[in-house]
């Protein structure tokens, strides 16, 4: 991994909590809430975390038709591919899509609140690019479960420890703040509680009594992050598995060898072609063969079929459509005059006093 031990543990505890402090990440780790901030600083310059996010409960916020597809290609042109692409990426209510290599060419996510909704989207995709899909494979997700990467620190998930969403038929009635909220934290899941307000036009205060209402309740059920894989040195792989059902107890084993395993982040029960999807990540393929040839001796009386994707580039991955897609236009406009106002000061401070070294300021 392209990682320093430092990086690996910081990672770590912002996999646990992605809104946790510099000061509160620091005492964990033991070092200094400076040292902190500048490696997540360099982590994110450097591409490595690509996007914080809200992990929502989907079901819980009324979006209850989160339906995968896994999709094959033939006859494209880089042009078509890249038209294909832009279509995809520009739809809020296609918040996953994952270009692989294997058993099919990208998984995209399509979620909606109704099935009238998800068959418009779905036909919508066909009508324009139904001529260059030679495959389309379904699997209806009925629950989504986050393991830690405790592969960072060469350890299990010895605590069973995770975030889930979907799996429920509770809803909570959300105000149009919360599913604001909710959207920006999809934009920028570190945003600032100063940042919110000031683009929604509400008090401070008001914003944190709407995000501790949605955590209560459990619609954000943490907030993560994105990684860039090959920048970071790892390999995402997401596998299909058909499973066998009728032995309860050793579907149970499995779900239990899949929570402590290190490599394992992602448990994702469904239906449709397939019964479980499995995200692993690590360093190298050898690595994945042994991971999968244990999971296949371990659980053969249970496993029917098993297809191996590589996750080559990851163009989205959330839990919820952004309702409110022109709140990124403030975010954006926001961003931009506060780094206009950075850059002013830092030349001014250039021109009229010595700069700090980067000792000086993170050690």
């Amino acid at each position: 991994m392209n990682l320093s031990e430092i990086d690996k543990k910081i990672l770590f505890e912002l996999d646990k909590d992605g809104r946790a402090s510099f000061s509160e990440i620091a005492r964990v780790i033991s070092s200094t809430p400076q040292v902190v901030k500048y490696h997540v600083e360099q982590l994110q310059e450097k591409g490595i975390i690509k996007h914080f996010w809200a992990f929502i409960d989907y079901d819980k916020a009324d979006y209850s038709f989160f339906w995968g597809y896994w999709l094959k290609f033939a006859g494209l042109s880089k042009e078509k591919e890249a038209e294909i692409y832009a279509d995809f990426n520009s739809n809020m209510n296609i918040p996953i899509i994952q270009r692989t290599d294997g058993y099919a060419d990208v998984l995209i996510g399509i979620i909606t609140k109704d099935l009238f909704h998800h068959n418009q989207i779905l036909q919508d995709i066909f009508s324009k690019f139904g001529q260059y899909i030679t495959m389309s494979d379904i699997f209806i997700g009925l629950g989504f479960m986050k393991f830690p990467r405790t592969y960072l620190l060469g350890k299990e998930n010895e605590f069973q420890k995770f975030a889930v969403s979907g799996g429920t038929t509770e809803k909570i009635k959300l105000t149009e703040n919360d599913r604001k909220i909710l959207s920006l934290l999809q934009i920028d899941g570190r945003m600032e509680f100063t940042k919110i307000a000031k683009i929604l036009g509400c008090s401070v205060g008001l914003v944190h009594k709407h995000y501790n209402k949605l955590e209560k309740n459990g619609v954000i059920t943490k907030i993560t992050f994105t990684i860039d894989y090959q920048k970071a040195g790892l390999l995402l792989y997401r596998n299909c598995f058909k499973i066998v059902q009728f032995d309860e107890k050793r579907i149970d084993d499995l779900y239990k060898f899949c929570c402590l395993h290190p490599n394992i982040i992602n448990y994702v029960k469904g239906m449709g072609n397939w019964e479980l999807l499995l995200d692993i990540e690590v360093e190298n393929r050898e690595q994945l063969r042994d991971i999968m040839r244990e999971i296949k001796n371990q659980f053969a009386d249970i496993i029917r079929q098993v297809e191996i994707n590589e996750v080559y580039q990851m163009d989205k991955f959330t839990q919820m459509a952004i309702e409110y897609p022109e709140l990124l236009k403030d975010y954006d406009s926001n961003s931009k005059k506060t780094s206009a106002k950075k850059d002013n000061a830092e030349e001014h401070n250039e021109n009229g006093s010595q700069k700090a070294t980067e000792e000086d300021i993170y050690y």
